[in-house]
């Protein structure tokens, strides 16, 4: 249990209210629950690591509660200065609540929850782009309390100030945001109702989102993928436009809106052309790519590559499949589907390439019952809420339009989903669906603490997945999209898009704790 602080009001020119329990002293009283309205509090904008606090009792934490240093228990003074000084000493003060997805439905399991050091709830600014390697971002700054959400998005901060108008903070990545809770009562537990308080911010007026890029395809709709988890329609926009998620159209023969079957964009001006080889490209320098954090690929029906395509019209080079490489290995993060795989199986560089086993071409029509691979922690947590949110058909998720490219993963490449029956082209069972590697491959060798040992660290993260986002799209995003409620094999990749938000940090381990606080 962490140590509570005395409660000391005005000490450092900090205005606010505390309020004690009114009855049967410390820890004798509940706190009203929130009702889960905004409260008057102001939405507010930086990064975070990640872990699990288990306090649901949910079998699947790792990570810990952390509290920020202040309280002085010889003297009963503080130490400190901020909301460190509204904690109250000889009891427990806590708040209780659910993260949810921007859309308010699903719960999110390893986003961090704190609370600022800072009265006013003042955040570190968050940089958008990446061209720099930095697995967390921006640290989440000076903090009294932090801990991570559990595998069904619950939390609990223990040692959190008292008071009204309570900055509390979440955040998974680049993904931030603030609100301030009405009241919080000495002494006991204030429990969040709803996800109002509590979910990730849907657009820019709530607070940070990364800044994302999407080229889109005609074999997958991973545009209205994007608006069914709670991204606000007004942030599709041209490149650098003012939008969270720019949009490129690609190729594909499907039927979506704009030239050559892939989606164009129907609000917020045109979309970026990556139809053809062209310099505007997302992906055609890696000065391109640096100005995002997530750069998401949508099946386009074929490679549309010269390497292996049959059409004539290929928009993807040598010198474009180095410029994302070299991105990656900065700290880029992709999200690849289907034909996708020819950035990986058809890259200049050997390291791309071995990170699996592929197959190549399909037609991505599989439908059946698939595995998840529980042989590690997160794959553990994300079987648990798979089963949380009603995605699964017994022990299994049942999927369709899946392809197979991949037949098994090269460590330390990690299997999410895979096929434990024979995929029907290739004949094969246990042929890997989902995969994930953090760039560099195998990591920049590191000196640790311990004299004479050798770590890595990883600068960007890069996910395949042979789950489409739905089928082919009907026409120009975000118009364009129905907004039905995630179907199982949605919600799977909803799960898996956050974690790749997340910190960049070791698949097959748990996630890590917050870090400390900084001063």
């Amino acid at each position: 249990m962490v140590r509570a602080r005395e409660v000391l009001a005005g000490g450092a020119g900090i205005a606010f209210v505390i309020l004690v329990a009114s009855s049967g002293g410390c820890g004798g009283s509940k706190g009203n629950p929130l009702s889960g309205e905004d409260g008057g509090g102001d939405d507010a904008t930086a990064t975070s690591s990640s872990g699990a606090n288990g306090s649901s009792g949910s079998g699947t934490s790792s990570g810990g509660l952390f509290t920020s240093k202040g309280g002085d228990a010889a003297s009963g003074a503080c130490s400190g200065a901020g909301l460190i000084c509204a904690v109250p000493q000889g009891c427990t003060t806590s708040v209780s609540g659910t993260v949810y997805d921007p859309a308010g439905a699903n719960p999110l399991y390893n986003v961090v929850v704190f609370v600022p050091n800072d009265p006013s709830g003042a955040l570190t600014p968050i940089k958008e782009g990446t061209n720099t390697c930095s697995s967390c971002d921006v640290s989440i700054g000076d903090y009294v309390t932090a801990t991570t959400s559990a595998a069904d998005g619950s939390f609990t901060l223990t040692g959190v100030p008292a008071g009204t108008k309570i900055p509390l903070v979440v955040q998974i990545g680049k993904w931030r945001r603030e609100t301030f809770l009405p009241t919080v009562k000495a002494c006991a537990n204030t429990p969040i109702v709803g996800s109002s308080l509590t979910r990730l911010p849907a657009r820019r007026s709530e607070g940070d989102i990364p800044q994302m890029a999407l080229v889109t395809g005609g074999a997958d709709n991973l545009g209205c993928f994007l608006e069914g988890v709670g991204l606000d329609p007004s942030e599709y926009s041209a490149p650098h436009a003012g939008g969270r998620l720019d949009i490129y159209q690609g190729q594909g023969g499907g039927r979506g809106g704009g030239g050559g079957g892939a989606p164009g964009l129907s609000t917020g001006g045109t979309a970026g052309d990556c139809t053809t080889d062209n310099p505007n490209c997302v992906w055609n320098a890696k000065a391109n790519l640096e100005a995002y954090d997530i750069v998401l690929l949508a099946c386009e029906g074929d490679t549309y590559d010269p390497a292996e395509s049959i059409q004539k019209n290929t928009n993807k080079t040598p010198a474009s499949k180095q410029a994302l490489h070299d991105w990656l290995d900065e700290g880029g993060k992709v999200f690849a589907t289907h034909f996708h795989y020819t950035w990986f199986k058809n890259s200049p560089q050997a390291d791309f390439q071995g990170v699996a086993t592929w197959l190549g071409h399909s037609t991505g029509a599989d439908n059946a019952l698939y595995n998840i691979d529980t042989s590690f922690p997160k794959g553990k947590v994300f079987n648990q809420w798979l089963g949380l949110v009603g995605a699964l058909s017994g022990t299994q998720i049942n999927l369709t339009s899946v392809a197979e490219s991949v037949a098994a993963v090269n460590a330390p490449t990690q299997r999410w989903i895979y096929n434990p029956a024979r995929d029907p082209q290739d004949g094969q069972s246990n042929n890997t669906k989902y995969l994930s590697f953090l760039t560099p491959v195998g990591g920049i060798p590191i000196k640790t603490a311990d004299a004479g040992e050798t770590g890595a660290q990883y600068c960007g993260k890069a996910v395949f997945s042979d789950l489409h986002a739905g089928g082919s799209p009907m026409g120009a995003i975000p118009g364009a999209c129905s907004g039905p409620p995630l179907s199982a094999q949605l919600k799977a990749l909803e799960f898996l898009f956050f974690d790749l938000s997340a910190c960049v940090s070791i698949d097959s381990l748990p996630p890590p704790p917050p870090p400390q606080p900084t001063k």
